[in-house]
């Protein structure tokens, strides 16, 4: 349970009554996934995410299997179009 999660259910639970208020320990300023779930291949790699109308996924989806490339290969091309549009040299990798 993380520690913001754990400082919710105190607070709910001093505020209905139900139990004494407990302090809750200040969260890390980073922490590391355990890396036994965590799959090799994310080992470095960040998630970067939106929220999109339903029909943005299921269009990528379908794309996706007509180009046989998996999402994250077609994101990353996608942002690598992004970033040469602005000047930025394309980084990503799917």
């Amino acid at each position: 349970m993380s520690n913001r999660f754990a400082a919710g259910l105190s607070k709910i639970k001093e505020v209905s009554g139900k139990a004494p208020a407990a302090p809750a320990a200040p969260e890390p300023a980073e922490t590391a996934p355990a890396s036994s779930q965590s799959a090799p291949s994310r080992k470095g790699k960040v998630v970067i995410s939106g929220y999109f109308d339903s029909a943005v996924r299921q269009q990528l989806a379908i794309l996706s299997i007509k180009q046989e490339k998996s999402q994250a290969a077609m994101i990353a091309e996608a942002l690598n179009l992004l970033f040469e549009r602005y000047g930025e040299p394309p980084i990503a990798k799917g």
